[in-house]
């Protein structure tokens, strides 16, 4: 039985799907009875000012963590550990206070593909520590993952049998009323936090082969900047400026407002999705919550809830990648309107509440 459940995550001034998950299964699982504390190193006041459980506890410092999560676990004495990210440490630190404790993991993949010998250092002030997570393995009783995709990897790497959850999007995307049934100009939308493998430059360079088929086209680039890989925004930035000596027609958004990012999704006629071997992905489903068809680059965990020519497109090569990219920003008002009212309903199967409901089953099995 869950009632006192700890959640962790290190890092939710990052705006990234892992971070924005947590944020909106703290505030549903306080609607649903759960007594929630949350542990974390920094939040975000856009997101975490009001929907906060009023127990947080920030920690001071990437080198008291432990001794910070010690004093937290033996003073609120929670039943269960949810750690939303997969940092297996946090797990055995819980062990550690608590021996009878249930350690639970959301993982999102098994292996962090961002880290590299350049970056390690700041992932460690990020209070993060990947360089222990296979002395740490035994101290996690359940894994919880996004997709099928990651669930293979996590059994083929560490062993375990993981459950299947797939994440969802924010309520805002359901309490605004998406702009269906209403054409839009041929902009092409992408959102991605800004690290070298969401792939903003390849979206710049197929632009001017997109611009010979649809001569009014407009790409719009946008995304959370990472201050672990600033200088790869400062690339897509150069990239960006240098096209517009070309072309009018491309915008580069740096961390956008919430209510820009819905602006930016009501505007736009595709959204695309270019991360190879994304291992989930939240901005396309919400793009799809709010009537925009999609164009994702396969292999990806999204192939598992989309079908081809339904809500969009999933391209298995970057050549497919243009060449669905074309064709959506052509098709016909009617086509289109099949597309986008696809991919609406789609959408509204990934609810906050239904999400929730999921991960607390898990939880209490």
């Amino acid at each position: 039985m869950v009632s006192r459940l700890l959640v962790v995550h290190p890092h939710l001034t990052v705006k990234g799907g892992s971070e924005r998950l947590t944020k909106i299964l703290v505030e549903e699982l306080s609607k649903l009875g759960i007594d929630i504390y949350l542990v974390t190193a920094s939040t975000d006041q856009e997101w975490f000012s009001k929907e906060l459980s009023p127990q947080v506890t920030t920690l001071k410092s990437s080198s008291d963590v432990a001794r910070e999560m010690l004093t937290v676990l033996t003073a609120y004495e929670p039943d269960t550990v949810l750690v939303m990210i997969q940092e297996p440490y946090y797990c055995y630190i819980a062990k550690r206070a608590r021996e009878e404790v249930a350690t639970c993991m959301y993982v999102h993949f098994p292996l962090d593909e961002e880290i590299s010998e350049e970056n390690l250092e700041e992932y460690t002030k990020y209070s993060r520590y990947p360089h222990l997570t296979a002395k740490c393995l035994n101290y996690v009783d359940k894994v919880i993952v996004n997709s099928r995709r990651t669930g293979l990897a996590v059994k083929f790497l560490w062993g375990f049998e993981p459950y299947v959850v797939y994440p969802c999007i924010d309520s805002k995307f359901f309490s605004t009323e998406p702009p269906l049934g209403s054409d839009r100009e041929p902009t092409i939308l992408y959102v991605g936090r800004f690290t070298t493998l969401k792939r903003h430059d390849f979206l710049a360079l197929i632009f001017p082969l997109v611009k010979r088929e649809v001569p009014s086209a407009r790409l719009v680039l946008t995304g959370y900047v990472d201050p672990r890989h600033r200088e790869y925004y400062e690339h897509v930035k150069a990239i960006v400026d240098e096209l517009q000596d070309r072309y009018r027609d491309v915008e580069l958004i740096p961390s956008p407002s919430e209510e820009t990012l819905l602006e930016l999704y009501h505007s736009a006629r595709v959204y695309v999705h270019p991360r190879i071997g994304e291992h989930f992905g939240l901005a396309p489903l919400e793009a799809m919550s709010q009537g925009v068809p999609v164009v994702v680059r396969a292999p990806t965990g999204l192939a598992e809830v989309i079908e081809h020519g339904r809500e969009g497109y999933l391209a298995w090569s970057d050549y497919e990648l243009v060449k669905y990219l074309i064709h959506v920003l052509k098709l016909s008002r009617e086509e289109w309107f099949k597309l986008q009212y696809a991919a609406y309903l789609t959408a509204q199967r990934f609810h906050p509440k239904t999400f929730a409901e999921a991960m607390l089953k898990v939880l209490r099995s």
